[in-house]
């Protein structure tokens, strides 16, 4: 069936390429048969180039309803080259190596240039892709060669179009000192021009020469609430990604790893600062670009700045252009501002916004983040904003009600922690891991965990919910923001989940695997308390117990495994840690109750798990599962005695002792 299809397409293509010129072979195509009738019923020199060599892009149907600008000739001739791209970029075969890129020049006036690119093994003219190209001749044995393309190529023309002279050789210093000069839609970019002029145009010699840059350039809304005077050479120099064309398609999506581009502040070796950006379509399909500063001074830190398109890919002699609506690697608002759900600029942090508005005193908490300078760093506030899509998944589970206080509070720290930071690349701490004490609310205990995954990403964990970084360092003056893809607090995995996927529970959850201890912790109608021993905790047991370590966990005696386990573990209840320091006891599946009891340790309070000798500290507290808590401890509760070295009839499980019992008596029978 797949063939026959594929048969049918290569078919029509073929039919296609017999119909005669590049009319008639557009004519021939229904989804592009618009673009034919454009060509063939406006007037104009497009024609005759119509019988002539000429290669022809033509967007589809669908592009031309969805484009609310002039199809006059200039938009016709605009669509048309009379050069042919090079063989490479002749086909649509994905064998051919990416990032390749030509310019052509269209036959309107001035020339402006068509960007041929393959990119992720598509080709592309401008913003534009390609679906096919399919070869032409006319009727006199001239070449031509059809582009059918999925979205329009918008000119850049003059306001006056019978100005002749206003089209030739228009490069982004064109538009930046003749602002009004240009069809930019209803946009103006005269503050950021008159910025540049008081700066110096010399000093941006990209903006005059000729190249394949791109240019991002800050509409004149974009200073309403901001001090021009903040636009330095070094911000200026941020918004050029020098031999780079940088256009809206094709583009990668919010969360996907994002292509770095170095700025031309990156490339000044002798300057400190060193900014590169990135552009990505976020949960709504809008189109933004992100500044990262890498290297930052005291006038502009490290971090991100997020801003939108809003209107891109204006083709220039040099490069294509941006207009973005605020400036890049200024950070200009607080955190509040970025997050204020009123601002349609702030909707991928809309939901998590929404709950900060219920909570009166954490929104004023929020409001009033003071930021002091402390040598080469700001304090202020870190806050860790769930996506959007994070709320809709517990939607669907039906958990998403109000958050409360101590949930909210789970992804804010009363200082600035990038994802950079020391205490997080290189913890000090046995288990990897970097405690931060979350702040609020005001008489909080609880603690946010973070910590390198494999992958290089960064992981957190809030009251047993383990979450992942999606999109770090978004700077505001007061604070900075990192987006996450879990809501922190609320829980939707099991005890079976928890164990398997966190760092420190690595090998309790391997020890567990045996004869499918863990298998039980799937089942969310039954609740459990558990305290879980650490890496550590197991390693310290192999240091004064080897022997019993190695029959734990060689798997033959499981049984022995199992007990140890049970020794932890309570079925039928979930206790929190303030719970259990209430009860003053844990009463497991095996052996007498476990103490509970808390402890002024160096000025803070302490939870303790005391059997007989034995006392072990709660290390983390309060890993809520959809089925219980999680507590982790940094000792293993057991002793020697607990396992038998050879796995003696004393402590074989009940059946087995049985059936031996009941084969000694058959044989005391025969006999």
């Amino acid at each position: 069936f797949k063939m026959l299809i594929v048969l049918l397409l290569f078919m029509q293509i073929f039919n296609i390429a017999l119909c005669g010129n590049v009319l008639e072979l557009l004519k021939g195509m229904a989804t592009h048969s618009e673009f034919a009738s454009l060509l063939e019923n406006t007037d104009g020199v497009h024609k005759y180039y119509l019988d002539s060599y000429v290669t022809i892009f033509a967007p589809s149907n669908a592009a031309l309803k969805g484009y609310d600008g002039k199809k006059n000739k200039a938009f016709l001739l605009n669509h048309m080259a009379s050069a042919f791209p090079q063989p490479n970029l002749q086909t649509v075969n994905t064998a051919v190596k990416n990032d390749e890129v030509e310019r052509l020049t269209s036959l309107l006036q001035g020339h402006p240039p068509l960007w041929i690119r393959r990119k992720n093994d598509d080709l592309y003219v401008n913003n534009a892709k390609v679906s096919m190209v399919l070869p032409a001749n006319t009727k006199d044995g001239k070449k031509q060669f059809l582009y059918p393309i999925e979205s329009v190529l918008e000119p850049l023309v003059p306001q006056m179009e019978d100005s002749v002279s206003d089209y030739v050789d228009i490069k982004a210093i064109d538009v930046l000192k003749h602002t009004k000069k240009y069809r930019i839609e209803n946009f103006s970019i005269e503050l950021f021009s008159n910025r540049l002029n008081l700066l110096g145009f010399k000093n941006f010699n990209e903006y005059a020469q000729y190249g394949k840059s791109t240019f991002f350039i800050p509409v004149d809304e974009a200073f309403q609430a901001l001090d021009k005077g903040l636009i330095d050479k070094e911000v200026v120099k941020s918004h050029i990604a020098p031999n780079n064309l940088i256009f809206t398609n094709p583009i990668r999506s919010i969360g996907e790893e994002m292509e770095l581009y170095q700025t031309l502040q990156y490339k000044q070796s002798s300057m400190e600062v060193k900014v590169a950006v990135s552009m990505f379509k976020d949960i709504n399909g809008d189109i933004k670009v992100q500044s990262q500063t890498m290297t930052g001074n005291r006038n502009h830190p490290r971090g991100k700045v997020i801003a939108n398109i809003v209107k891109g890919n204006i083709p220039v002699q040099n490069g294509v252009i941006h207009l973005i609506d605020k400036p890049l690697v200024i950070l200009a608002n607080t955190l509040w501002q970025m997050l204020d759900p009123t601002k349609l600029e702030n909707k991928r942090f809309s939901k998590f916004a929404d709950e900060i508005t219920k909570n009166n005193i954490f929104l004023d908490k929020i409001k009033n983040i003071e930021s002091k300078e402390t040598d080469d760093f700001k304090n202020g506030a870190t806050i860790f904003v769930p996506t959007n899509a994070a709320f809709e998944e517990l939607e669907k589970y039906g958990l998403h009600h109000k958050l409360s206080p101590n949930v909210l509070g789970l992804h804010f720290l009363d200082y600035t922690l990038e994802s950079t930071d020391v205490r997080i690349v290189r913890p000090q701490t046995d288990f990897q891991m970097y405690g931060a004490k979350v702040g609020f609310p005001f008489d909080t205990k609880n603690q946010l965990w973070i910590w390198n995954g494999t992958n290089n990403e960064i992981l957190l964990d809030g009251m047993g919910v383990q979450a992942k970084i999606v999109d770090s360092d978004i700077r505001a003056t007061n604070g900075i923001i990192h987006q996450i893809d879990r809501v922190l607090g609320v829980p939707v995995n099991s005890v079976f989940e928890k164990l398997k996927t966190d760092p420190m529970l690595t090998l309790s959850h391997l020890l567990g695997e045996q004869e499918n201890y863990n298998l039980k912790f799937h089942d969310i109608s039954v609740n459990y308390t558990f305290l879980v021993p650490t890496n550590n905790a197991w390693k310290d047991l192999k240091k004064r117990y080897a022997t019993a370590y190695k029959v734990l966990f060689h798997g033959q005696f499981f049984y022995q495994s199992n007990n140890i386990l049970d020794r932890h573990l309570q079925i039928g209840k979930a206790y929190d840690i303030d719970s259990l320091v209430s009860l003053g006891e844990l009463r497991t599946v095996r052996g007498a109750p476990l103490k509970i009891y808390s402890d002024i340790i160096n000025g803070e309070e302490t939870i303790f798990v005391k059997h007989e000798e034995t006392i072990a500290k709660i290390i983390r507290s309060n890993l809520k599962c959809s089925n219980g808590y999680i507590h982790i401890i940094d000792k293993v509760i057991m002793k020697r005695r607990d396992v038998t070295l050879s796995g003696e009839n004393k402590n074989l499980p009940s059946l087995t002792i049985n059936l031996l019992m009941f084969m000694y008596f058959c044989v005391f029978l025969i006999k």
